[in-house]
C-alpha cells in the first residue's frame, strides 16, 4: 500500500460517517445503499486507476470487434474518437490499420506511455493527440471512425456524432458501440461500488454520489453529469433520436450482443412490451453516408 492509498484509507472512516449522516431526508436509504456497497479495491483509490484495466480493455476490444460483421482494418486509416488510455487504437493497429489517430478531450499521456513502453512496434502507425473537439484534427479524413464506450459520456451527443461524421472519408464507416445504457441494470456505471442491478434508479442521486466519495475521494460531483468522464443518461430512445438527426444510415445495428447466458436472458426480456429500455444493455452499430 503506497502513501496515497494509506491516506485515503485513513480518511475512509470519516467519509463513511459523513455518508451515513448526510442527507437526513434519505437517512434510511443512505444506510441501505451503504450496506449493498463493497469496500474499495486498493487500485480503485489510485488517481490513475483506469490504467489498471488496460489489458482487460484490450480483451474487450477483441470481443467488441468480433461482433461487428465485415469490419475490415487492413490498410485503412482509423480515428479512435475518445481514445482514453489508447487500447482501441492499439487493437486497430494490430488488425492491420495503416494509420491510427487516437484523440481525447482529456490527457493522452497514459496512451502515449502504453505505446512507447509496451507497443513500440506501432510508433510509426499510431499517434495520440489531446484535442478540444474535431477542430483539433484538422483536414484529415478517415476510412474508419470509431467511438467505443464513449457516447454515453459526452455532454452533447448530437454535436459529438456530427463531428465524427464530418471526419469520414468518402465511403468511410462510423462505428459506434457502447454498453451500460442508462436504464439498463448497470447503466449508472456503479459496478466498482455495488453489483445490485438498477441501483442508480432505485436510490436517490445524492445518496449515491455521497457514498461514491469513498471510491473516488478526489471528486465531489453534484450530479452524474459532473463525475469524471460524465454520464449523460443515454437511453436507447435517446440514441435513436441522436442518430435520426444525422444523414447517416445504419448498415449494422444490434442490441444485446453477448454470448453469456445472462446476456441472452436479458435480451429475451428486452423483447417484452414496456421492458426494452430496462433490459437493453449494449449497442453495436456501423453507419455510413447514404
Amino acid at each position: 500500500m503506497n502513501a496515497y492509498t494509506e491516506a485515503v484509507t485513513r480518511n475512509n472512516s470519516k467519509i463513511e460517517r459523513s455518508t451515513l449522516a448526510s442527507a437526513p431526508r434519505y437517512a434510511i436509504r443512505s444506510r441501505l445503499f451503504h450496506l449493498i456497497c463493497t469496500e474499495p479495491e486498493p487500485h480503485e483509490l489510485q488517481p490513475d486507476h483506469e490504467n489498471v484495466w488496460f489489458d482487460e480493455h484490450l480483451e474487450g476490444d477483441e470481443r467488441f470487434f468480433s461482433r461487428l460483421p465485415e469490419l475490415n482494418f487492413e490498410g485503412r486509416s482509423v480515428l479512435d474518437y475518445g481514445c482514453g488510455a489508447g487500447h482501441t487504437s492499439i487493437t486497430a493497429a494490430e488488425r492491420g490499420a495503416r494509420r491510427v489517430l487516437g484523440v481525447d478531450i482529456n490527457s493522452v499521456a497514459a496512451a502515449q506511455s502504453h505505446l512507447a513502453n509496451e507497443y513500440p512496434q506501432f510508433r510509426k502507425t499510431v499517434e495520440f493527440r489531446q484535442v478540444d473537439g474535431a477542430e483539433g484534427i484538422g483536414g484529415e479524413r478517415f476510412d474508419l471512425v470509431i467511438s467505443k464506450n464513449a457516447i454515453e459520456h459526452v455532454a452533447d451527443p448530437v454535436v459529438y456524432v456530427r463531428d465524427m461524421a464530418a471526419l469520414l472519408a468518402p465511403g468511410g464507416q462510423l462505428v459506434i458501440g457502447f454498453g451500460g445504457l442508462w436504464k439498463s441494470p448497470y447503466g449508472g456505471h456503479l459496478m466498482h461500488m455495488t453489483k445490485v442491478p438498477w441501483a442508480h434508479l432505485l436510490f436517490p442521486e445524492s445518496v449515491i454520489l455521497q457514498e461514491r466519495k469513498r471510491f473516488r475521494p478526489n471528486e465531489d460531483p453534484s450530479c452524474f453529469e459532473e463525475i469524471k468522464g460524465g454520464l449523460n443518461r443515454m437511453t436507447l430512445a435517446k440514441f435513436r433520436s441522436v442518430m435520426n438527426q444525422t444523414k447517416l444510415e445504419p448498415t449494422y445495428f444490434e442490441t444485446n450482443r453477448n454470448d453469456r447466458a445472462v446476456g441472452k436472458a436479458l435480451n429475451v426480456l428486452s423483447k417484452l412490451p414496456g421492458l426494452e429500455e430496462y433490459f437493453t444493455f449494449s449497442i453495436h452499430s456501423i453507419w455510413e453516408h447514404p
